[in-house]
């Protein structure tokens, strides 16, 4: 068994502590053990990240939204092409951010 000689600290509200007692305690382990056991199984996310798709899924809408309007205003003059180009660079856009 690998020695563990690090330790880290971490501040928890009496509230966090207690879930975490409770989910250890059901899990019939110490909590730092069940951390421990967690390392690599959980999706930490990049709220920066977060925030930018956020964004740039707002935008998209946006652009959406003013490609079905123009729709429903030209219905007679509706070029198919045009409105299709706009949807694919729309589409790829939404590619990007699920890299």
């Amino acid at each position: 068994m690998e020695k563990r000689e690090n330790m880290l600290r971490v501040r928890f509200s009496d509230a966090e502590f207690e879930v975490l007692r409770q989910l250890a305690d059901s899990a019939g382990c110490s909590m730092s053990a069940m951390v421990r056991d967690h390392l690599g199984k959980v999706r930490i996310r990049n709220k920066e990240a977060d925030r930018e798709r956020t964004a740039m899924l707002n935008r998209l809408n946006a652009n959406l939204n003013m490609i079905a309007r123009w729709v429903n205003t030209h219905k007679s003059s509706v070029s198919a092409v045009e409105v299709v180009s706009h949807l694919m660079v729309i589409e790829r856009h939404i590619r990007e951010m699920n890299r």
